[in-house]
């Protein structure tokens, strides 16, 4: 196995846990709002519900951004070096 096809593997397997790590933060920030919606017996106004909902967004924004920061630099990586720069 040669450096390109090792380096295409690690690229792939970064890609799918960048993705269930996505899915995971969306479906638990989703189902701590349902939780606080529907299912608590608390009386929840706003403030305490984004003090809730504050940490799921909170991750969920960053994976996104590391994410697409992630995309940008390997496309920057890709081009300089079919550039032969």
């Amino acid at each position: 196995m040669d450096r390109k096809n090792i380096s295409r593997y690690l690229y792939e397997v970064e890609n799918v846990v960048d993705e269930i790590l996505i899915i995971v933060l969306s479906l638990g920030a989703i189902s701590v709002t349902g939780w606080v919606l529907f299912a608590s017996n608390q009386d929840w106004d706003i403030i305490e519900f984004g003090r809730v909902i504050e940490p799921w967004i909170t991750m969920l924004g960053l994976m996104v951004i590391g994410r697409e920061l992630w995309l940008m630099n390997r496309k920057v990586s890709h081009y300089l070096e079919r550039t032969g720069e």
